[in-house]
């Protein structure tokens, strides 16, 4: 099971219209649609294209598929990464080409990696108690592993977030009546209070976070709380409480449907007429068979599979936040750094340059694009981005090209259709590589002037 699995059941979208209080929309001069403002701080979240889920918890210490199913609370003394480094693991993150990461603070065990002061009574007896189940009680007591872990990446400039799971917390018993071994016994209440204890520890103690997942206890309390502790951060599946809401794409395969919205709150492609900037986030695994957590024997999807899950998800305007699963030593294995650093090399070495054109313009309505060449070029794909400072507003484009060996010379043949622009859109042209003299961009429906960030074309071995 996923980390998102259990946010997802307290994290119902609202259909009262509470969340329009926190976002804004403007209308078309041209058309007279409403066309979703986004925040600065989700243009940045938006630009950055590839992050990291780090997977690094007690279910690394445990044999089920499932991370601690059954109301399982494995001791404390199993959790031992002997070689921890968290500088291992912001290597590994540059090798891919990351730009943040996101670690899970607290799983379905209901251990924390970071120390608490949280404290709270057990029921019935009133006897107040600390939260013990921490990495303060492990073999590695004295390692606050939140703060290695945001320090080793303010080192290098890779932005931080971090998952708490509030539905599941087998410590505490939160799913069942019956008490199992090492559960302790609270009420509902008791429950909640922790869990915006433990938030306004993790949102306090670790400076600015870029992107945070949990699930909301009371929903003006915690739009207080983020508004008061991290009101610039992104907030997965926060519609409800903040103007920094991004979204689930609705599957764990890395795979986003075409055409991807940065508008609309529902999971999947989003919904271009919704006055909500809400974009899109893919998250998937390295290890196969959805195997979230390290585990021992577990095969790793090959690099053919990793790349088309890069052009599903980037290339059609979601983020991609690939797992990272450090083993029990408390490292990537040499076997997985292998890996990302496979699928970042492949990224750098087909988009980190373009086939550059002698001659770039555009029409003066901003509708039509033109990259003309010297000397005929070999191409098989291209790369738009809208700029989505007033919103995204492009509907529809094709793209055109001049072939170079051709009997009719100023014939333009289609090699992509498309709708859905947004941060990123790569097309692979349908026709393969070809050689062009020039390539055209036609934006043909669009409900305001459009604004490009860039179109490249390049040639990907």
């Amino acid at each position: 099971m996923s980390i998102w699995v259990g946010i997802f059941l307290l994290f119902v979208l609202r259909t009262d219209g509470r969340s329009s209080r926190y976002h804004r929309y403007r209308i078309s001069p041209l058309t007279g649609e409403r066309i979703a403002l986004p925040t600065p701080d989700q243009l940045e979240w938006q630009a950055q294209e590839l992050g990291v889920l780090i997977h690094f918890n007690m279910a690394t210490y445990v044999e089920q598929h499932d991370a601690c199913p059954n109301d399982l609370v494995p001791s404390t003394s199993r959790f031992n990464p002997y070689l921890l480094s968290t500088d291992n693991w912001v290597q590994t993150m540059i090798d891919f080409g990351a730009k943040y990461a996101v670690l899970v603070a607290k799983h379905n065990c209901g251990f924390l990696l970071s120390p608490t002061n949280v404290t709270f009574p057990l029921n019935p007896s009133g006897e107040v108690v600390p939260y013990n189940y921490t990495v303060n009680y492990s073999p590695v007591k004295g390692v606050d592993i939140l703060d290695e872990f945001v320090k080793s990446c303010y080192k290098q400039k890779i932005q931080t977030g971090f998952y708490y799971s509030t539905v599941i917390n087998n410590y505490l018993n939160v799913q069942n009546d019956t008490l199992k071994e090492g559960q302790l016994n609270i009420t509902q209440q008791v429950y909640t209070n922790i869990v915006l204890s433990h938030l306004r520890e993790l949102w306090t103690n670790y400076g600015n976070l870029e992107e945070i997942c949990f699930a909301p206890g009371t929903l003006d309390t915690i739009a207080k709380m983020l508004a008061e502790l991290q009101p610039h951060a992104n907030v997965f599946g926060g519609s409800d409480v903040t103007a920094n809401s991004i979204r689930w794409i609705g599957n764990e395969l890395g795979h986003a449907p075409d055409p991807t919205w940065s508008t609309g709150t529902s999971s999947g492609g989003g919904d271009p007429n919704s006055p909500i900037f809400c974009p899109a986030e893919c998250d998937t695994t390295l290890q196969v068979f959805d195997r979230w957590f390290w585990g021992p024997h577990v095969l790793l999807r090959p690099l053919p599979d990793l790349i088309d899950v890069y052009h599903r998800t980037v290339g059609r305007n979601c983020l991609l936040m690939l797992d990272l699963t450090p083993d029990r030593s408390g490292i990537i294995p040499p076997e997985y750094a292998n890996r990302y650093k496979e699928l970042g090399d492949f990224i750098r070495s087909c988009y980190g340059s373009s086939v550059r054109p002698s001659i770039q313009n555009s029409s003066a309505d901003f509708l039509t694009y033109m990259l003309v060449f010297n000397a005929p070029v070999s191409v098989d794909r291209s790369v738009i981005q809208e700029n989505q400072t007033r919103g995204q507003v492009i509907r529809a484009y094709t793209i055109t090209v001049l072939i170079a060996i051709t009997k009719d010379q100023s014939e333009w043949t289609e090699v992509a259709t498309g709708t859905s622009i947004g941060n990123k859109k790569i097309d692979l042209w349908k026709k393969g590589t070809l050689l062009v003299r020039a390539v055209k961009l036609n934006i043909t429906k669009t409900v305001d002037v459009p604004v490009l960030k860039s179109f490249t074309v390049h040639l990907c071995a």
